[in-house]
C-alpha cells in the first residue's frame, strides 16, 4: 500500500488496452459502413466499458454489435479481464437467438476451437469448465442441445495475454467471423 507505482503501472496498463479496444471499434464501424450493413443491431454505436470487479479483477469490454431491446439481444462482446485472458462472446436471446441459431448450429465444424455456454446464467464471461464447454470436445447432438437448451446462446473464443501484440487482429477477426457465423457477412 506504500507503492503508489503499482496502481499507475495497472492505470497505464488499462488505458494501453482501452486505446486497443479504441482501434478495433475503429475497424468494426468501418467495416460495417464499408459493406453498408443497414441491420437493426448496427444501429447502436459501440461501447467500451470499464469496471473494476469481476471476479475480484478489473476488465475492459467492447460491446458491438450491442442491441438491447424487448425481445431482440445480440452482442459481441471483446472483453479483457486482468490477470486471465482476452475474449470474444457472441451473446444471443429472445427472437436473435431464434434467427441466428441455426446458422451456428450449421457451423459445428467452423467453431470446434470455441467455447458454448453451459450454464442459466447468461451474465457469466470467465470461460471455465462448469460454464463453458470446448465445442470441439462435443459430440454435434450436444452441440445443438445447448444451443436449444437456455433462453440465450452464447459462443465465445479466449486468447492468452501473452499474445498481446495479436489481440487486435484476434479479437476483430473473431468478431467477424461471428458476424459471418450469424450469415451477417459473408
Amino acid at each position: 500500500m506504500q507503492n503508489a507505482e503499482i496502481i499507475l503501472t495497472k492505470n497505464k496498463i488499462l488505458e494501453k488496452v482501452r486505446e486497443m479496444l479504441g482501434g478495433i471499434q475503429e475497424q468494426q464501424t468501418a467495416l460495417v459502413k464499408q459493406l453498408s450493413l443497414k441491420d437493426e443491431i448496427f444501429t447502436v454505436p459501440p461501447k467500451i466499458s470499464r469496471g473494476e470487479n469481476y471476479m475480484g479483477l478489473p476488465y475492459l469490454i467492447l460491446d458491438y454489435p450491442r442491441q438491447s431491446s424487448a425481445g431482440r439481444f445480440f452482442f459481441i462482446r471483446s472483453m479483457f479481464w486482468w490477470g486471465r485472458f482476452f475474449s470474444c462472446t457472441l451473446h444471443l436471446a429472445g427472437e436473435a437467438k431464434d434467427l441466428y441459431k441455426e446458422n451456428i448450429r450449421q457451423s459445428v465444424r467452423e467453431l470446434k476451437n470455441n467455447f458454448i455456454g453451459v450454464t442459466d446464467d447468461q451474465w457469466i464471461h470467465h470461460l471455465e469448465d462448469t460454464h463453458y464447454k470446448r465445442i470441439g470436445s462435443l459430440t454435434k447432438t450436444e452441440f445443438e442441445q445447448y444451443c436449444d437448451q437456455f433462453s440465450h446462446l452464447k459462443i465465445a473464443a479466449k486468447f492468452s495475454l501473452s499474445e498481446w501484440t495479436g489481440a487486435p487482429s484476434n479479437l476483430f477477426e473473431c468478431w467477424m467471423f461471428y458476424l459471418r457465423t450469424c450469415g451477417l457477412i459473408s
